[in-house]
């Protein structure tokens, strides 16, 4: 039902602004109110859950050290049975020869840049821009490639799996300035190993059918 409210005399307008004020009023309580409640719960929520996964996070740091000590022999054994260097491999794989489980133990990595990944940058660009061509496809590649060196708006870094990508079109160009500058480009990646995981996965039989169990733990 709407109200007309040129049709209402001046102790009627007074009323319903009385009205209104106090709606208003009851809607700002209701929302502190609830504000407040959401408060408590995110406390309590928080004090009921805490410990357990604080405890979890231990257990689990122990399990992953552990798992990491007693591949020790076997990573001695790999590096003289293929002459690498393992200490530098950033995870190592042991998988059951009949396939039914596997556990990989390793390292998180992030990749940065040391700042003369520029120098290569230029060179790429110089390659493409080099290309003057009014064809659409060579505007399309141009435009790609652009992307690929485009630096993450937060970090001001290049994205390393686009940097990867774009190494993929190395043999496509054959060209040596776009040699360089990859080069350059991979020669300023600095890769940092921080946390340690275990990762892996089972064969479990479940309800007469074989299922996949897969985990992934970090610390």
């Amino acid at each position: 039902m709407s109200i007309d409210i040129t049709q209402l005399t001046s102790e009627q307008k007074k009323a319903l602004k009385a009205e209104l004020k106090e709606q208003e009023k009851a809607e700002k309580q209701k929302r502190t109110d609830d504000l407040q409640s959401f408060k408590k719960l995110s406390e309590e929520y928080v004090n009921k859950n805490i410990d357990p996964l604080v405890h979890h996070h231990e257990i689990t740091e122990c399990l992953i050290e552990k798992l990491w000590k007693d591949y020790e022999t076997i990573r001695q054994l790999k590096a003289e049975i293929y002459g690498t260097k393992t200490n530098d491999q950033d995870s190592h794989t042991s998988t059951l020869e009949n396939g039914s489980a596997s556990i990989t133990v390793g390292w998180n990595v992030t990749i940065g840049f040391d700042g003369t990944e520029s120098a290569g940058v230029e060179k790429i660009k110089d390659f493409i821009n080099s290309l003057s061509s009014d064809e659409e496809n060579v505007k399309k590649l141009s435009a790609a490639v652009n992307t690929f060196l485009k630096p993450n708006a937060k970090t001001g870094m290049l994205n390393p799996s686009k940097i990867i990508e774009l190494s993929k079109l190395k043999s496509e160009f054959n060209d040596e300035r776009f040699d360089e500058g990859l080069e350059i480009i991979f020669e300023a990646q600095q890769r940092r190993q921080n946390s340690m995981y275990v990762s892996g996965w089972k064969f479990v039989e479940i309800d007469g059918k074989p299922k996949k169990l897969e985990f992934r733990f970090t610390v």
